[in-house]
């Protein structure tokens, strides 16, 4: 099957990496293209970093993106168009033509992002619930999010890691992973560890974003924080961390949690959507809040931090390839009833 895979998005966070990761897959099974803006780095980092090699990928120039993503379907007679973020979900919806089309939810339903679309995936249950209260009439797939397993690195490997990110021999390593923007949270989460006194205690913030320079502000005076920044490393970091903190104010889905989950790490997160979806059942702090979160902190560090690693069977990139392997045939044959699976 010839798939046309597109995001207009610049940088690198999670639904790059969602994409990322699926176009790698999906090439080893078909014939994909992966459709960029021309400008896709952000901050010297873009999706094309974390392709392989072999994954065919196409341009165009920001300024004529209607004009040349028709072009690029003319040249490329995909079977399916399977778009992903507002900015591609739009320009397909008015260029796509007659060409099967779809879209990933990465976040909430919105309708000028969507409307146009023939199918949508989402990737929760809320999502499918959004989209279909706001109004989408065409069918909605419901396919569960993956996570790629990474192994344990040595112990020299941890203890290397650790040492870079300022926790040595018998302190407590507290972790996050995420933009450095509002809505992670990632202000909250300081405010709330400088409220912990534990001299053993060492905080790692690792991401990039527009809010560093005022969260290092916020975290002025607490020589325990550290800003790892971007690292392509980061599965790796997981399994240097003692416990895993989600913060997010809001959240769809959030692949950094089923990542920690991998690491066998504790949890501490708020209470969003994403959280709920990934983590179950579980104890929750309000988005925000950052005394909670304190009292969350304290709670969880009060007691041993043992490993634990759960059954993810349910979050496999295989799954998901079958599921949209069959989404696809039935929009390229003509049909596609709502799959809830």
């Amino acid at each position: 099957m010839r798939i046309l895979q597109l995001l207009f998005s610049r940088g690198f966070r999670g639904a790059e990496r969602h994409v990322a990761d699926l176009v790698n897959a999906q090439s080893r099974r078909h014939c994909v293209r992966l459709l960029l803006r021309a400008d896709a780095e952000e901050a010297g980092v873009s999706i094309r970093q974390f392709l392989d090699p072999s994954v065919d990928v196409a341009t165009v120039p920001p300024a004529l993106l209607g004009p040349s993503t028709w072009l690029a379907l003319r040249r490329f007679r995909p079977d399916v168009v399977h778009s992903h973020g507002g900015r591609a979900g739009r320009v397909v919806g008015r260029w796509g033509g007659a060409v099967p089309r779809l879209a990933t939810m990465h976040l909430d339903y919105r309708a000028n992002w969507y409307r146009r679309q023939q199918a949508l995936v989402a990737p929760t249950d809320w999502q499918a619930e959004d989209a279909r209260a706001k109004g989408f009439g065409g069918p909605i797939h419901r396919l569960d999010l993956w996570f790629t397993p990474h192994p344990a690195p040595s112990a020299e490997r941890v203890a290397a890691l650790r040492a870079e990110l300022g926790a040595g021999a018998g302190e407590i390593l507290v972790g996050a992973v995420g933009a450095l923007m509002p809505v992670k949270g990632m202000d909250t989460l300081i405010r709330a560890f400088r409220g912990l006194p534990d001299p053993r205690l060492r905080l790692a913030l690792v991401g990039q974003g527009p809010d560093r320079a005022a969260l290092e502000a916020l975290a002025t005076g607490d020589g325990r924080i550290r800003f790892a920044g971007f690292r392509s490393d980061v599965r790796a970091l997981y399994h240097a961390f003692d416990l895993f903190v989600f913060p997010s104010r809001e959240e769809p889905f959030g692949l950094v949690a089923l990542e920690a989950l991998d690491a066998g790490l504790p949890i501490v997160a708020t209470a969003t959507d994403g959280a709920r979806a990934s983590l179950g059942p579980t104890a929750f702090v309000p988005p925000g809040d950052a005394d909670a979160l304190e009292r969350a902190l304290a709670a969880a560090l009060s007691g041993p931090l043992a490993r634990h690693r759960p059954d993810l069977s349910r979050w496999s990139l295989d799954r998901h390839l079958d599921g949209l392997d069959r989404i696809y045939a039935a929009m390229a044959a003509g049909g596609g009833a709502v799959d809830r699976r």
